[in-house]
C-alpha cells in the first residue's frame, strides 16, 4: 500500500516546524540553510547509507543562471553526500522528489558533489542548488546488477570494477595499450634499459583481491624472491610478465590486472571469483643482461 497520502500530510507539518526565511517560498531549516520543495515524486523511501542515488544537480551562485557553476546527472554514494547542508537534502528527498536549497559555499561537500570541477567558490558565496532524486539502488540491487553483468558482459563488468577502484585511490594509473590493465610505477631505476627476451630476472610480488584487499599471492611467504627467465612460457601469469616488461631494475609498480591476464574465467576456487581483476605490487630486483 502506498504511503504517499500520509507523506503528503506530513509535508505541511515539516514546513511548519521550520522557521521563516528571508527568501520567498523558502523555509529556514538550519543556520544559513533554506529549502523549498519543488515537486513530489511517486517514491516512498529515502536513501540510506549503502544506497547509490542518481541525482539531477544544478548549482549556481545566488542570482546566477541555474546550473551556471555546475550541472550534472550522475550516480553518488548516499553516505558520501551525508555531510553539512546536504544532509538536510537527503533527509527530505524520496525517489522522484525535487527541491531547491540556498546556503553558503562553506556548508557544501564540494569534493563529493562536484569531483573534478573547477575551484571551489569562496566560503561566504551564497549558492543555490536544485536537486532531483531520480533513482535509489540498494546494495542488494547493486549486487544483483553486477552479477548479471558478470555473466552477460564480463569485460564490461571488469572495466566497471577497475575504473571504480582506480577512482577511489585518487592516484593516476596508466592504461597499457587497449587492454584493461592499469599501472602506476614508482622508484628510481638502477638500469634504464628495457628487459630483453631470455633475460633472467629476480622479482618480488604481492597480489590482492580488488574488492577487499585480501592477499591471494605473496612471494614473501616463500621467504625469497622468485626468479625466472623472461619470455619463457608458463613461468608466471601474463599480468606479472607484463609488469616485469614495464618495470626497470630497482623500480616497483602497482598493477591492476584483468582476469584475462590473471586467473581468467575460472578464478581460484574459494579465493578469486571468475572474471575478477586483481591488484599486484611487483618489484623488479635484478636483471641479468645477455645471459
Amino acid at each position: 500500500m502506498s504511503r504517499r497520502p500520509v507523506l503528503l500530510g506530513l509535508v505541511p507539518l515539516l514546513l511548519a516546524a521550520c522557521s521563516r526565511s528571508p527568501y520567498p517560498d523558502y523555509k529556514r531549516v538550519d543556520r544559513d540553510i533554506h529549502i523549498r520543495l519543488l515537486a513530489l515524486g511517486d517514491g516512498d523511501e529515502r536513501a540510506v547509507d549503502g544506497d547509490s542515488i542518481e541525482l539531477d544537480l544544478r548549482i549556481a551562485a545566488w542570482g546566477g543562471e541555474p546550473g551556471s557553476w555546475y550541472s550534472t546527472r550522475r550516480w553518488y554514494a548516499a553516505k558520501d553526500l551525508r555531510q553539512e547542508a546536504f544532509t538536510e537534502v537527503l533527509q527530505r528527498l524520496r525517489s522522484g522528489d525535487s527541491l531547491s536549497m540556498i546556503t553558503t559555499a562553506a556548508r557544501l561537500p564540494w569534493e563529493q558533489l562536484a569531483p573534478g570541477a573547477h575551484a571551489t567558490p569562496a566560503d561566504t558565496t551564497r549558492m543555490i542548488l536544485e536537486v532531483a532524486l531520480r533513482t535509489i539502488r540498494t546494495p542488494a540491487m547493486i549486487r544483483a546488477e553486477a552479477e548479471r553483468l558478470r555473466i552477460t558482459d564480463p569485460e564490461a563488468y571488469e572495466r566497471r570494477l577497475i575504473e571504480a577502484w582506480v577512482a577511489r585511490t585518487g592516484d593516476v594509473y596508466e592504461p597499457w595499450g587497449t587492454s584493461l590493465l592499469r599501472y602506476r610505477i614508482t622508484g628510481v631505476a638502477r638500469d634504464t634499459a628495457r628487459i630483453q627476451m631470455g633475460d633472467p630476472v629476480l622479482v618480488e610480488w604481492r597480489g590482492e583481491r580488488l574488492e577487499d584487499g585480501v592477499v591471494i599471492d605473496d612471494t614473501g611467504r616463500n621467504g625469497q624472491p622468485f626468479s625466472f627467465r623472461y619470455g619463457d612460457p608458463d613461468q608466471v601469469m601474463k599480468g606479472i610478465e607484463t609488469a616485469v616488461m614495464l618495470l626497470r631494475e630497482g623500480q616497483e609498480g602497482s598493477f591492476v590486472i584483468p582476469s584475462a591476464m590473471a586467473f581468467g574465467a575460472r578464478g581460484i576456487d574459494g579465493l578469486v571469483e571468475p572474471h575478477s581483476p586483481v591488484v599486484y605490487t611487483v618489484r623488479l630486483l635484478r636483471v641479468e643482461r645477455g645471459t
